[in-house]
């Protein structure tokens, strides 16, 4: 008759911490799973923002020039020297370039993927929407789709034409600017490549991308950008 049943120490260990801990489980496992899976996720997403290096700027690089991590960067820094200001208050001025390698049909060669080619060229018409950056550094067959009421005048930016600005008052030949004369990092860039400015664009909520501070800044470095005299030795 007592054969089935468990000696009192058995019993009160299964009812113990551990048994509770076991049961829990049981019940609960998938719970505990999906929360740990959550924190670890949110604790990532909190860790790549800390990590991640804020940006006082953005420009654009599109064009059929295919520059290196290195090559790069050694640009990045170039604009990080001719920055202004530290536009967020951060401590540092830092500027990032956004790169987009783009073919037109009369560029193409035996080397260019097609289907990259078309999928760079979406990104990048994709980000303009975005208004996320204004300033572009864009090969002349890209400068010269784009709807002009897209680009903010010259004269609205540095005041006055600067030297190399194209007749359209809209662009400068980087080629043109000391800039480029300057710094062996810029000359990596084609020298036809045309410097402009796209205005502050509408999200889709009818809200400015930029607010009214944050464009002025941008401005200011297209300005710092095109009438940049050489006063100071830019690394190369």
């Amino acid at each position: 008759m007592n054969e089935g049943k468990k000696p009192a120490r058995e019993i009160a260990v299964g009812n113990g911490f551990g048994g509770k801990l076991e049961n829990f489980w049981y019940h609960y496992k998938w719970v505990v799973i999906g929360v740990a899976f959550a924190l670890i996720v949110v604790l990532v997403c909190v860790l790549q923002t800390c990590s991640t290096e804020k940006n006082d700027t953005v420009i654009v690089y599109a064009g059929p020039t295919y520059l290196s991590v290195s090559e790069t960067e050694q640009l990045r820094q170039v604009m990080d020297q001719i920055l202004p200001a530290d536009f967020d208050g951060n401590g540092k001025k830092h500027a990032q370039m956004s790169m987009y390698e783009i073919y037109s049909e009369e560029q193409f060669h035996s080397g260019v993927d097609r289907n990259r080619n078309s999928t760079e060229y979406q990104n990048y018409h994709t980000y303009q929407q975005t208004g996320e950056s204004t300033i572009y550094l864009l090969d002349p067959w890209l400068y010269e789709s784009m709807d002009k009421a897209y680009l903010c005048p010259l004269t609205d930016t540095v005041g006055v034409l600067p030297e190399g600005a194209l007749a359209d008052g809209y662009g400068v030949r980087l080629g043109d600017t000391a800039l480029y004369r300057d710094n062996a990092a810029v000359r990596l860039l084609p020298a036809d490549t045309v410097v402009c400015m796209m205005v502050n664009v509408y999200t889709p909520f009818g809200k400015p991308a930029m607010d009214e501070e944050e464009y002025q800044c941008e401005k200011d470095m297209l300005r710092a950008l095109v009438t940049y005299v050489g006063k100071e030795t830019v690394a190369e």
